[in-house]
C-alpha cells in the first residue's frame, strides 16, 4: 500500500513513519512527505494518487482543508492533529479516522483496519463524501465559550474583534465584554465568514461592523480605528493593504 504523509513537523513525520513501518495490519510504503499546503497541491496535481493519505490539519501555511479546495483528493484520508478543537470540523466529513497526536500504534492500526473494510464502491463513496463535505463546509456561526465550570454559546455576529497575546485568544463583543476563545487565530481566520471578518495581522481579526475609520500609516501601511478601545494599534501591512481595501468595499452577502 502506498501512502503520503502531509505534515510540517519533522519529529511527527519520523514517528508516524516508524509506526507505519512496524504496523501489523498491512505493508505500507511512504511515497511522499509533504510539509505545506502549496507542496501538497503541487504533488497531488502532478503525481499518481496514493492508496491512503495521512494529513495533519494544522500546517505552517494554514489549515490543510485548503488542499481540498484546489485539488480533488482521490484517496481516503486519515486526519492527524495536536489540536482537539478541529474534531467537530473534520469529523463530520466521513474521514477514515481522526487521530489525536501523539499517534500510537493502536490508534493507527484501528484506522488501517477501518480502511481495509472498505470495498471498492464504499471507498469511492467515502472519497466523494470527504471532498464534497470539506469544500462545502459552512462558516462558524457560534463559538462555545468556557468560563469557570460553565459553557455558553456566543454568536460571531456579536463580536467586534479577536485579539491574541501570549498564545491566548480573546473575543471582544459589542457590549464591551471579553470572552476566552479555545481556538487559534489561524483557525478562526479559516473558519469565520470572510465577508464579515478580516485577518488584519498576527494579533487581530476584525469585524466589518467594528471599523470606525482608517489612518494612513508609515510605509504605505494602514492603521485601523475601531468603535471600541483596543489593546494596541491595529496595523495593516503594505502587502495586505490592497486586500483590506477590497474587502472593506465589498457588500455584505
Amino acid at each position: 500500500m502506498k501512502a503520503v504523509i502531509i505534515e510540517d513537523e519533522t519529529a511527527a513525520v519520523s514517528s508516524l513513519k516508524a509506526i507505519l513501518r512496524h504496523n501489523s495490519v498491512v505493508d505500507i510504503e511512504v511515497v511522499a512527505e509533504l510539509e505545506s499546503i502549496e507542496d501538497s497541491i503541487e504533488w497531488l496535481r502532478s503525481s499518481s494518487q496514493p492508496d491512503i493519505i495521512f494529513m495533519d490539519i494544522h500546517l505552517a501555511d494554514g489549515l490543510a482543508f485548503k488542499i481540498f479546495e484546489k485539488v480533488d483528493i482521490a484517496a481516503p484520508v486519515v486526519f492527524t492533529t495536536a489540536y482537539d478543537e478541529y474534531a467537530l470540523q473534520a469529523f463530520q466529513v466521513s474521514s477514515i479516522d481522526y487521530l489525536l497526536k501523539p499517534v500510537t500504534q493502536k490508534t493507527l492500526e484501528h484506522a488501517l483496519n477501518k480502511f481495509l473494510l472498505f470495498n471498492p464502491l464504499e471507498r469511492e463513496e467515502h472519497i466523494l463524501q470527504t471532498n464534497t463535505a470539506i469544500k462545502n463546509r459552512n462558516e462558524v456561526k457560534k463559538l462555545l465559550i468556557m468560563l469557570a465550570d460553565k459553557f455558553y454559546p456566543l454568536s460571531v455576529d456579536d463580536i467586534y474583534y479577536f485579539y491574541t497575546v501570549q498564545e491566548k485568544v480573546t473575543a471582544y463583543t459589542f457590549d464591551g465584554k471579553r470572552h476566552p476563545v479555545d481556538r487559534t487565530l489561524d483557525a478562526l481566520g479559516e473558519q469565520l465568514d470572510k465577508q464579515l471578518f478580516f485577518r488584519a495581522n498576527r494579533q487581530f481579526i476584525v469585524s466589518r461592523k467594528s471599523i470606525k475609520d482608517i489612518d494612513l500609516w508609515l510605509g504605505n501601511r494602514l492603521s485601523v480605528n475601531l468603535l471600541l478601545p483596543i489593546p494596541e494599534r491595529i496595523i495593516i501591512s503594505k502587502v495586505k493593504t490592497p486586500l483590506f481595501k477590497k474587502w472593506l468595499m465589498q457588500e455584505e452577502g
